[in-house]
């Protein structure tokens, strides 16, 4: 039984956020700790130290994450102020990000990854910091239904117990439709117009389809040079396989952070009122970002 099934059934989702926002701080010094070590250990090996990725939740942000920490000396790392932020306002995707952030991860060697928008604060910080950074995103519909079921098994999310309530699948994509769906295209728009040189914007979907090829252009961005060998190894100690201790990609928990690991599930649960929806929020991103030709699906 994994820990996320665990959690929900041995905690309330009140004393679930109580118990993440407490050790937010300690679990924070801990990874820096981490992260010092593994830079005193192999910072020779790396131009750039802190490796940021921003995604909206369910968007292959973990996956990628934990490809990047599977480099020799990086580990991952949280800023408490997000947490907080996000238990307090139901989620991160409009974070600012402190100004002191990346300076506070001197000496480390740290996979930073943030659900946080691309706001000129957020750009700026980065840019000054001089990194270059990742960005990823996901057809919309699909993050819709993996958002669904992930709130709904996580108690210590600030929207469960709120989706909870929600009988249906298409019940729970309508209220996703209706509260969240425009600010999340507005997330995906705000990088894409405020991201500057030092930005790379990847689709999930991509990395899905062709993970060596797209992966090895974000070690490239990283300034970060690896064998061929050594990008295989990453990539299949991170597969779907792997991370799930054996399922096969589609093969469906709809306990397990990593649900299902497939592309265009969306078409399993849409019905023509989500379909409709949908289309008036969303239906030029779509086109403009190669998902559909046209408002016709």
């Amino acid at each position: 039984m994994n820990k996320e099934r665990i959690s929900s059934i041995c905690l309330t989702p009140f004393l679930s956020g109580v118990i993440k926002k407490f050790i937010a701080f300690p679990r924070y010094k801990l990874q820096l700790r981490v992260c010092r070590k593994g830079y005193s250990s192999y910072e020779a090996l790396y131009r750039q130290k802190i490796l940021f990725v921003a995604g909206l939740p369910k968007s292959g942000t973990t996956w990628l994450e934990k490809m990047l920490f599977s480099l020799p000396g990086f580990h991952e790392i949280m800023i408490p102020e997000a947490v907080y932020y996000e238990q307090k306002n139901g989620g991160s995707h409009d974070f600012n990000i402190p100004e002191n952030t990346i300076s506070r991860l001197n000496r480390s060697l740290a996979v930073l990854k943030l659900h946080v928008h691309g706001s000129i604060n957020n750009v700026l910080v980065l840019e000054k910091a001089k990194i270059n950074y990742v960005v990823i995103f996901r057809d919309l519909r699909d993050v819709a239904v993996s958002y669904f079921y992930y709130v709904r098994n996580t108690p210590w999310h600030p929207e469960h117990k709120r989706y909870m309530r929600l009988p249906t699948v298409q019940d729970g994509l309508m209220e996703f439709g209706k509260v969240l769906l425009p600010a999340y295209k507005e997330w995906v728009d705000s990088w894409q117009l405020n991201g500057t040189g030092r930005c790379m914007i990847v689709r999930y979907e991509d990395m899905r389809a062709d993970t060596f090829n797209v992966f090895s252009r974000i070690l490239g961005h990283f300034q970060i040079d690896l064998s061929e060998d050594e990008i295989k190894s990453i990539i299949e100690e991170n597969s779907f396989k792997a991370l799930t201790k054996g399922r096969k990609e589609g093969q469906d928990d709809s306990s397990s952070f990593f649900r299902k690991g497939v592309t265009g599930d969306w078409k399993n649960h849409f019905n023509d009122d989500l379909k409709d929806l949908y289309k008036a929020e969303i239906g030029d991103f779509l086109i403009k970002n190669g998902y559909e030709k046209d408002l016709n699906w």
